[in-house]
């Protein structure tokens, strides 16, 4: 399916369900979202602060700063450039908000701010050539005030790129295009949509969504993933002595190392399946056969690389960010 402009924003839209604010338009993924390893346009979620501008093909990426070679870019300049194609989980700082208590401010996104797409573009490390008294890279979008930066070393890192495909097509308006920032590993809020200007910086930027909203507290701002994983098309009610494939999907900054599923406290070790991408989720599933009726309470808890797993708990905050406990759900067997 093809999706552009109108057309998209629609088809995000028409899902009452989905829609999280119209003014602007914020809307959680579709429910068939997680049938997919790589989430169709159509199913994806949506974020955005300000209305989506009106960006046609003639944009023009403005680099800036504290650069060696400043310059316009055009999409056809991009274009021309040897170019990757990377998957990329995006999860909004805020999602599963809606869980907290005592409750916080901000959209109430519930678990389903979350989704996998395959990018292409450039990397950005081939359009700026840093200063050495460069300490930060801003990245400025076209619908407003937006603006976020990184240290340089991410900036500079390989797998951040400047992306005018997603999913192999060019990217909907409402989801960055003609052109964004992809930052692997961090939070969506990084990854500037229709981005207008890169400006390297002698010092840290202090602007409102860098130092005053995504942030978990005052100095702390939010920046890498969390470890996290959810249950997918898990069966609410089944009958006792037969096969249940309990399943979901994990993700992490640096990937996954394992994923338990636990059974009424009682962990069980879940097989990981498909291919580990590098910077996207990954699919888990148990096979259970509960013996008696019964009400269980099924829990997902995932660990990366480094051994650290998601907690029992979220970590409150004021804004709700980085919501990451392990997701529980109750299955009935009769």
């Amino acid at each position: 399916m093809r999706l552009r402009d109108e057309s998209a924003l629609q088809a995000v839209l028409e899902e009452s369900d989905r829609v999280v604010t119209d003014q602007p338009p914020n809307a959680e993924a579709g429910p068939a979202a997680l049938q997919h390893l790589i989430t169709p346009a159509e199913h994806r979620f949506l974020r955005c602060h300000f209305p989506v501008p009106a960006v046609g093909d003639d944009h023009e990426i403005e680099v800036s700063g504290a650069v060696l070679n400043p310059r316009r870019l055009a999409l056809t300049d991009l274009r021309r450039m040897p170019s990757l194609t990377i998957s990329v989980l995006t999860e909004c700082a805020g999602n599963g908000r809606a869980h907290l208590d005592p409750p916080v401010p901000g959209e109430q996104w519930t678990s389903l701010a979350v989704s996998t797409g395959q990018w292409t573009g450039v990397p950005l490390r081939s359009l700026v050539e840093l200063r050495d008294t460069a300490v930060e890279v801003v990245f400025s979008g076209a619908d407003g005030t937006y603006q976020r930066s990184l240290p340089r070393e991410v900036a500079l890192d390989e797998a951040t790129i400047v992306a005018w495909e997603l999913n192999g097509e060019p990217i909907p308006a409402p989801f960055g295009g003609p052109v964004r920032l992809v930052v692997p590993g961090w939070y969506g809020m990084a990854s500037v949509k229709w981005l207008a200007r890169i400006e390297a910086v002698e010092r840290p930027f202090q602007g409102e969504f860098q130092s005053r909203r995504y942030v978990y507290g005052p100095g702390n701002p939010v920046t890498r993933l969390r470890i996290k994983s959810m249950f997918a098309g898990l069966p609410r009610r089944v009958a006792a002595g037969s096969l249940v494939r309990v399943g979901g999907f994990a993700w992490g900054p640096d990937g996954v190392r394992g994923v338990d599923v636990e059974i009424d406290e009682e962990r069980h070790a879940a097989r990981l399946l498909g291919p580990a991408l590098p910077h996207a989720w990954r699919r888990f599933e148990l096979e259970w056969t509960p013996q008696r009726p019964g009400r269980y309470l099924v829990g997902s808890r995932a660990t990366g690389p480094d051994g650290e797993s998601q907690p029992d708990e979220p970590d409150w905050n004021p804004l709700g960010y980085g919501i990451n406990a392990v997701q529980r759900v109750e299955i009935v067997v009769t």
